[in-house]
Order: structure tokens, then sequence, then C-alpha cells
């Protein structure tokens, strides 16, 4: 069955354009072109589409109210908006109902890639629990400017390495920031990283970009507004997870790209505690303390008190910002693996075992209860048998920076 699509656009020559672009999609898309949001509404309540693009500024019905009416009328597609605007992050403020956003102009190859990880990410995107608790955000947390800035220069042909590091050079904030990690026992690195050139040349840019997203992203958070939350115990588990996924995705030989997958989405695995600590304190803070009381594990009881879990919060907002999907569904399953259909080795097995390992191998509190691993999943996945080596070589992994670093 084909993928139906309808693109939204006042300029009857860019959906001209769009038509021809897109000509040699016909075997697998089913495309609708519309010139104002009244008639593409008219079109969504003849037949449902499985993707919308819209412009953002049209007049009389606007992207952002076209989509919100799409999002009403046709819940089920995934929604992408095109602006000629610059501010992505006032771009993503303005037009909420948007799963994806994309400046004008834009390559042929680089929609249809839009379009197409939209379509692998429509489990997150589409998750009805999830989206409860994005409605009740009084904002979307923006992404940190350094990021979108290094999104921008990755996105050319041949990124230059020189220019990645001399962006990060210009946020001193970041920079010192990122250095101090990097010259930290969660990297254990021999040598001492000197400048930010040093650290990409090290590290690679996509672990790089990733510790830029990290380090902003922990950086909002207000300690004083929020005492119960230990952030810097957050932090830790987060690098560590990071450093344990990607041991693990060593001893399974993995290929250079799937063990940068796996350290990323190791790092990034808590962020929707953050944003949901964050703006719902209140609420938070009484699924730390029923926690403290032992009525459960921290997902159960965001369950229990927003319907939704840090995973599926923290996996939309990265598939929000355009986060490798790989990365994002490993996020999304970090504790429910289980709902993967795929078996054998990959980014998503890695970080479920690397977070319960670096909880019991690391105990940072006592108070909590661990999540326990999927025994079914790994059964299932055929990675039974590889669980006593990930333990070892982890526990061996955290026994050198112990030797590196008694503290």
């Amino acid at each position: 069955m084909k993928t139906r699509i309808l693109f939204v656009d006042d300029e009857p020559n860019v959906l001209s354009a769009l038509r021809r672009m897109f000509h040699d999609m016909r075997g697998e898309w089913e495309m609708d072109f519309a010139t104002d949001g009244l008639t593409g509404l008219a079109m969504i309540a003849e037949q449902p589409f499985d993707v919308v693009v819209a412009d953002m500024r049209m007049p009389g019905m606007d992207g952002a109210m076209f989509l919100r009416e799409t999002q009403i009328h046709n819940p089920g597609a995934i929604r992408i908006v095109l602006s000629g605007h610059s501010d992505r992050d006032m771009i993503l403020q303005t037009v909420r109902p948007a799963h994806q956003f994309l400046q004008k102009p834009c390559q042929p190859e680089e929609l249809k890639a839009v379009i197409s990880r939209g379509l692998a990410l429509r489990e997150v995107f589409l998750d009805e629990r999830v989206k409860n608790v994005v409605a009740r955000l009084d904002r979307l947390p923006t992404v940190p400017r350094l990021y979108a800035a290094l999104l921008d220069v990755l996105s050319k042909e041949d990124p230059s390495m020189r220019e990645v590091s001399g962006l990060i050079a210009q946020d001193v904030g970041m920079a010192a920031g990122v250095l101090k990690l990097v010259n930290s026992a969660f990297f254990g690195l021999r040598v001492h990283v000197s400048s930010p050139a040093h650290a990409v040349n090290l590290l690679g840019l996509e672990v790089v970009k990733a510790l830029v997203l990290g380090v902003g992203l922990f950086a909002r958070f207000d300690k004083e507004a929020f005492g119960d939350f230990d952030l810097e115990k957050l932090w830790s588990h987060c690098l560590g997870t990071a450093r344990l996924a990607r041991e693990i995705a060593v001893q399974e030989e993995a290929g250079s790209d799937e063990r940068e997958h796996c350290y990323i989405a190791g790092l990034l695995h808590d962020v929707g505690k953050l944003v949901m600590a964050t703006n719902f304190p209140d609420l938070y803070l009484e699924v730390i303390q029923a926690c403290q009381a032992g009525e459960g594990t921290i997902l159960d009881m965001e369950h229990r008190f927003f319907g939704a879990s840090h995973a599926e919060v923290g996996a939309y907002l990265l598939g929000l910002w355009g986060v490798e999907d790989q990365v994002v569904r490993a996020v999304y399953l970090h504790h429910e693996p289980g709902r993967d259909r795929r078996a054998g080795f990959s980014t998503l097995a890695a970080v479920h075992v690397a977070n319960r390992l670096e909880h019991e191998l690391v105990v940072y509190s006592r108070d909590y209860a661990i999540n326990p691993l999927d025994e079914l999943y790994l059964a299932a996945s055929g990675l039974s048998p590889r669980l006593p080596a990930w333990r070892e070589a982890c526990a061996a992994l955290l026994g050198q920076d112990a030797a590196v670093d008694p503290a």
C-alpha cells in the first residue's frame, strides 16, 4: 500500500517543483497538492493522509493553523512544516503540532529523508500518552543554539572539523564544559585534551555533537528550584550509561557508527526526566517521593502520575530535533525493549543493558528500586548468553576508572 502524502503551499511554482522533484517516488507515494489550508482540509476530510507537509507562511490560514486543524481531523498523520524563517526555535514554539521542521529552500533528498524518518518514528510521534504530556508543557524546550549551529555545519556535504571546533570555541562556557567532561574519568583518555579541536579529532563529530546537546540541556536545569532532584547524579548516570553502552558495542565488534549511536543514546536516554521535572516540578516531586516510599520504580510512578514516562517524552523531543532515528528509538524503548520486534544486537539492546548495569555497578542511592532487565527480550534476541561477558567488561571498565581516580 502506498504512503499518502499531502503537500500544501500557496505558491503554485513550489507545488510544481515538488511534483517534478518526487516524480520518481510515484511507485511508493500517492501524492496530492493543495494551494491553501482550506483545500487541504477538504482533501483530508475525504481520505486521511500518512504525511502532511505544509508551508509556514500562507495567506488566510497559515501553516500553524492548518497543522492544528490537521492534528484534530487527521491525527494519524506525520506533520512537517516548511519555513523560510531562520529562527528554528521560534518555529518550534509557534508550530507545536509539527513533528518535524525544515527550512526552505531544501533539497529533494533532504525532504525525502525527513519524510522517511518521520514515518520510521511514527510510533514515537503518534504515541497518545506522550502527546498528552507534551500538550501540557508551557513551552517546548528549545534546541541549544550551539547544537543548532553544529547541525547546520554538519549538514554540508563535506563538514569542516575546523569549523565545528571553532563554533564550540566561540561559546566559552560550552567549550569549558565539554573539555572538563572529556578530561574526566568518564572518558578514560590517556592524554590531556586541551582544545575543542583536539576533542573533535579524538572523539569524532557525532560524539562531540551529543556532548554539546547533553551539556546544553543539563546546564539549563535550575538546581535551586528543584532541590530534591539530584542533577549531578543523573548526569553521572547518563555519562556512565553512555560509556557502558559503547563498551557493550565494542564487545560485539559493532561498527564505528553503531558504537557512536550506542554512546549518544546512552548519554541522552534520561533527558525526558529533565523535561518533566522542569515543567512539572510539584508533580515530579510526588514521583520521587513515591519511589522513595517504596511504591515502585521511577518508570512506574511516572506512568501513574503522568500517564507516560521520561523515555517516551525524551524520545519525542529528540525526534523533534532531528536526532538520529536509531538513537531516538533506543531512548524511546530503553525500559521496554520487548516492544521492538527486531532480533539480534542493536543500539536499543546495548542501552537497555547498560542502563541496568550502570545502576548495579555504581549505586547512587538505595532509596530507589531499579528497573529489571527484560530477560524475555534478551532471550528472543539471542543475546542472553552474552550478558555475563558484557557485565564483566563493564565492571572491568569501571575498575580502571577507580584505579585512575579513587575519588
